[in-house]
């Protein structure tokens, strides 16, 4: 195991201003995906969507969850165009001017959620604004007057919502044409005011984007994935006979919190329940942690197997397969390469091993969530597609070991990114199985 000598937090300010400048999306990606589609543009409302495009997360998205949404990203194919927000004037003053001027960003802002059916209707500023004069404003103030001022000094405060996203959709050349859309609230706002394009869903065109990372978007994945797996590492550092599970998961959302990441899940010797279970470490025990944390959304993904002591011969022969397997896989992984072929890669290494079927082998692609990438029509459901590797994508391997009955569990899993020949780790590999 590496020992975490790593400042995580000192890289953050330069990552956090470039988040600032605009958000992590491919844009060149981004077009080009559109125009294999045919999609003249983009409307999104789900927060990750309105994040990946402005990088921008709209706090609705947190304490209102549920609610349709009040804040929209808008990407036209027109490179000329600049992507869009569409917010409501309090949301703006109050959390989106706070990011800085971002010239790159074109805003349409409204007063109220909803549509009354008049797009040209024009909006009141809240009295919550006003000036009182008793005293100076604050510095926090004046950023935030400046920057709602210079929005408003090119576009109206508009009355509502429907009325700001036709706008916005019109003026960016959007009205007509083929536009790809992510909330039933944006389809029903173009229905309403008679827009004559057409809409397409937009979910599988998105994962089509986010697959083939931005220069940013790498930057973030390395950041999140070095400080996930350095979390996980060292929770193994403290693993002792006699704890719960329970409190194992608990540890690692304190150690993730350590490095600046949010811990979303661990699994623990197979076990994801986050109610207590009763299940405690023990002795001769071979278990896997598998934690999964996010640094601005962008996932980590990493899982090693631990011994506890001395292990029944058989859980070290499966380690010892898994480990066979991953080494075999990762040194042939390059662009071209289809999922179902990565698998094979493993079989075969396994077979000349002589311990076939004792892994499964499961590609899959991490950045904004665990498993982001396109899937297949399967009436509604999502169905895996068998996907090709690209430079730029960051793709998993888990490499469980699907028998019981050898003495506890093993699994091992590491992020890559595709190279143009070839793949290279997003954080230190380390030992993949570790006695404690």
């Amino acid at each position: 195991m590496i020992a975490d000598t790593t400042d995580w937090l000192a890289q953050d300010d330069a990552l956090l201003d470039a988040l600032r400048d605009g958000g992590p999306m491919n844009l060149p990606r981004a077009y080009e995906v559109m125009e294999r589609f045919d999609i003249d543009g983009i409307v999104v409302g789900d927060p990750l969507n309105v994040y990946h495009m402005l990088g921008y997360w709209p706090q609705i998205g947190t304490t209102r969850l549920g609610q349709p949404p009040t804040t929209f990203a808008i990407l036209s194919r027109d490179q000329r165009q600049k992507p869009a927000i569409v917010t409501s004037h309090f949301i703006y003053y109050y959390t989106f001017a706070d990011g800085g001027a971002r010239s790159g960003i074109q805003s349409y802002l409204f007063v109220e959620a909803g549509d009354d059916g008049d797009p040209d209707a024009l909006g009141v500023r809240h009295g919550m604004f006003a000036d009182r004069g008793t005293d100076p404003r604050s510095d926090v103030e004046l950023r935030r007057d400046i920057g709602t001022d210079a929005v408003l000094a090119v576009e109206p405060l508009l009355h509502d919502a429907g009325g700001a996203l036709t706008r916005a959709l019109k003026a960016m050349g959007l009205w007509n044409g083929r536009v790809a859309f992510d909330h039933p609230v944006i389809a029903e706002v173009c229905e309403r005011h008679d827009r004559p394009g057409t809409l397409a869903p937009a979910d599988n065109i998105l994962r089509w984007i986010r697959i083939a990372k931005s220069p940013l978007e790498l930057a973030l994945m390395r950041r999140g994935a070095g400080a996930n797996a350095a979390a996980v590492n060292a929770v193994v550092a403290q693993l002792r006979e006699g704890a719960s599970y329970h409190q194992v998961r608990n540890l690692f959302g304190v150690e993730s919190a350590k490095r600046g990441n949010r811990s979303l899940f661990m699994t623990v010797d197979r076990v994801s329940s986050d109610l207590p279970t009763g299940d405690r470490i023990r002795d001769g025990q071979s278990l896997f942690l598998d934690g999964v944390g996010h640094f601005q959304n962008y996932h980590g993904d990493y899982a090693r197997t631990v011994f506890v002591g001395e292990p029944a011969p058989a859980a070290r022969r499966a380690a010892a397969a898994a480990v066979l397997g991953w080494d075999a896989i990762r040194e042939q992984l390059r662009p071209g390469l289809d999922y179902a072929e990565i698998a094979a890669l493993g079989y075969a290494a396994l077979k000349k091993a002589g311990v076939a079927d004792m892994i499964g082998f499961g590609p899959h692609s991490v950045g904004l969530m665990h498993s982001d990438e396109p899937g297949l029509e399967a009436g509604g459901f999502y169905k895996k597609h068998n996907l090709t590797l690209e430079p730029g994508m960051v793709i998993s391997v888990d490499c469980p070991v699907v028998e019981v009955g050898i003495g506890g569990s093993i699994h091992i899993e590491d992020l890559v990114v595709i190279t143009v020949d070839g793949c290279e780790p997003i954080h230190a590999i380390g030992e993949h199985v570790i006695t404690v």
